[in-house]
């Protein structure tokens, strides 16, 4: 039993190490290794994540900025102008101004009128000789056949800017053409209205000096026409008498406007025939002219009257712009009223004059030319 025991206690201090100081240092440099190899794995780790974060936030940054911007409305950012009209053969008109207000009095296949009730807008419009383009702003009239230009009407004046062709402008004041380039300015006369009734006039005293003669006011009937009321401005002018319209080129125009197109052409006739009486040379003659032979040709039916008018606006007109043009329809004038003969002369000297005329081939065809 004693060796038992004593044998128990050997193999106990076997199994049992001693505990040294140096063995101590040694186990805790090993436990501080250990520990230090740790804390260096979690950092690596740490780093690692936080570069793999990095690297998809910088995949993430490159592809959002790759992709297109999307434009963002301002009320800064410049707009294309929107055009106001747009016509079948390519005319329009496209506003300069955002208080631009136009309106179309009338569009048939010979004739384009618009008004301009307000603002600026600019006109472009296709030649076509066989049609009238104008433009209304109060009482200035633009009349073109084929040009870029720009209408502004404003206050008590309008401005009109041709940037291509010619235009035509008739005013209260006056008619001028303006060409590529020019710019005219042109006051506008607003109408006055009559009085119901007039006091009677007191007499002057002997020794008072005469007093000046008060300008006749206005009819109403002009306001009507460049309102484009011209049924109710022809009825103001059967109204006021024989007297209504008065003997300047100007009233007689808008007159002729207002039976034209108020439904009463062959009385437009009458106003034109006698704007041309009484002021032949009057820049606005020639106009009148071949107003009216539109007017016989293409309304009333009449052309043998109609090449004779056009013939006159051309003779009015020997030099200007409109020249072309009257040569031109005296031809389909001719033409549509059987004198074959006729027509075949005035094409051959149309021909001769403009060969390269913007109708030289509708004229070589109604004037059976080859």
């Amino acid at each position: 039993m004693a060796d038992i025991v004593s044998r128990l206690a050997e193999l106990k201090r076997q199994v049992e190490p001693s505990w040294t100081p140096e063995r101590e240092r040694r186990v805790r440099a090993r436990v501080e290794r250990s520990l230090l190899s740790r804390r260096r794995r979690r950092g690596a780790l740490v780093v690692a994540l936080a570069a793999v974060v990095s690297l998809v936030v910088l995949l993430v940054g490159q592809r959002w900025s790759s992709e297109p911007e999307r434009p963002v409305a301002t009320t800064t950012a410049p707009q294309a102008p929107q055009p106001l009209i747009h016509f079948a053969d390519g005319s329009e008109v496209v506003a300069r101004s955002a208080n631009a207000r136009l309106e179309p009095v009338v569009s048939t296949a010979e004739e384009i009128t618009l008004r301009l009730d307000s603002g600026s807008a600019r006109f472009s419009v296709t030649p076509n000789a066989q049609r009238v383009f104008r433009v209304l702003a109060g009482s200035v009239t633009v009349q073109v056949l084929g040009t870029v230009f720009t209408v502004t009407r404003e206050a008590e004046r309008v401005s009109v800017s041709v940037e291509r062709g010619r235009v035509r402008v008739t005013s209260p004041l006056g008619d001028r053409e303006l060409g590529v380039g020019e710019t005219g300015q042109f006051r506008e006369v607003r109408p006055v209205e009559q009085p119901a009734s007039e006091p009677e006039p007191e007499s002057p005293p002997a020794s008072a000096a005469p007093a000046a003669p008060t300008p006749r006011p206005v009819s109403p009937w002009r306001a009507l026409v460049q309102d484009g009321n011209y049924a109710a401005a022809l009825a103001e002018i059967d109204r006021e008498g024989p007297k209504s319209v008065r003997d300047l080129p100007e009233e007689l125009l808008l007159a002729a406007d207002a039976a034209r197109l108020g439904g009463r052409p062959d009385r437009a006739v009458a106003f034109l025939e006698r704007l041309v009486k009484r002021f032949p040379r009057d820049a606005r003659a020639p106009l009148a002219e071949f107003t009216r032979g539109r007017t016989l040709l293409d309304q009333l039916g009449r052309p043998r009257e109609a090449a004779q008018a056009f013939a006159s606006a051309r003779r009015l007109d020997s030099k200007g712009a409109m020249a072309e043009d009257a040569l031109a329809r005296e031809v389909e004038a001719w033409s549509r009223a059987g004198e074959t003969e006729l027509a075949r002369e005035r094409a051959r000297g149309y021909l001769l004059r403009y060969p390269k005329g913007r109708r030289a081939a509708a004229v070589r065809r109604l004037g059976g030319v080859d």
